[in-house]
C-alpha cells in the first residue's frame, strides 16, 4: 500500500511539471537576479548595477559565437582557448562602477570602445571614430561617397545604447536593440 501512494505521487509530479517546478516568487527572483542584478528598484535606478555588473572585468574576453548557422550545432565557447591566444581577443577594464572599456586588436590597429551606464542595464556605448576606421579598413586615404557611407554605417553600428547582464562571472552579454547579442567569455587564466 506504501509503495502504491508513493508511486501516485511520484507520478502526480512527474505529470504536473508546474507543481515540480519552481514557483513564481522562484522564477520571478531568478529574473530580477539576471535582469536587475538581484538590485532593489531604487538601488538599480540610481547607478548601483555598475558596481555588481563591472565588478572583476579586467582581463581578456572573447566574443563567443553563436549556434551554426546552416546546422543548428552549438558552438558557444568551443573556441575560447584558440580566440584568447589569438588576434580575437578583447582587453576590458573598468576604471569605475560606472565604466568599462573594451579594447581590440583584430589587426595592427587598436580600437577602444567605451561604454558608460546610464541607469539600470542601460550603458552609452562609444567607439573612438579615427581608430575605428583605421582598424576596419575605412581610414581617411579612402575616399568618395561610398565610403562614407561605410562609415556613416560603421559608427552607427558601434555607437548607441546597449543593455549589459552579467549571468556569471566569467559572462558578459551585451543587448543592442534589434540585434543578436554579443556574449563575452573570460579567457581561462594560462
Amino acid at each position: 500500500m506504501r509503495h502504491r501512494v508513493l508511486f501516485v505521487l511520484a507520478a502526480l509530479l512527474l505529470a504536473s511539471p508546474a507543481l515540480a517546478a519552481d514557483g513564481v516568487a522562484d522564477q520571478a527572483s531568478a529574473a530580477y537576479d539576471l535582469f536587475a542584478g538581484g538590485k532593489s528598484q531604487p538601488d538599480f535606478m540610481s547607478a548601483t548595477y555598475g558596481k555588481t555588473a563591472l565588478a572583476g572585468i579586467a582581463g581578456k574576453w572573447v566574443s563567443l559565437n553563436g549556434p551554426a548557422p546552416d546546422s543548428g550545432i552549438e558552438t558557444y565557447g568551443t573556441d575560447v582557448e584558440k580566440f584568447c591566444a589569438g588576434a580575437g581577443a578583447l582587453t576590458l577594464a573598468s576604471p569605475d562602477p560606472w565604466t568599462m572599456k573594451m579594447t581590440a586588436k583584430p589587426l595592427e590597429i587598436e580600437f577602444s570602445q567605451t561604454y558608460t551606464l546610464v541607469a539600470g542595464t542601460a550603458f552609452a556605448e562609444r567607439t573612438e571614430p579615427n581608430a575605428y576606421f583605421a582598424a576596419i579598413g575605412l581610414g581617411p586615404e579612402k575616399v568618395g561617397a561610398d565610403f562614407d557611407r561605410r562609415r556613416a554605417m560603421a559608427l552607427a553600428a558601434a555607437n548607441g545604447t546597449v543593455q549589459l547582464y552579467r549571468p556569471s562571472p566569467d559572462i558578459i552579454v551585451l543587448v543592442r536593440g534589434g540585434a543578436y547579442p554579443t556574449i563575452l567569455a573570460r579567457c581561462p587564466k594560462l
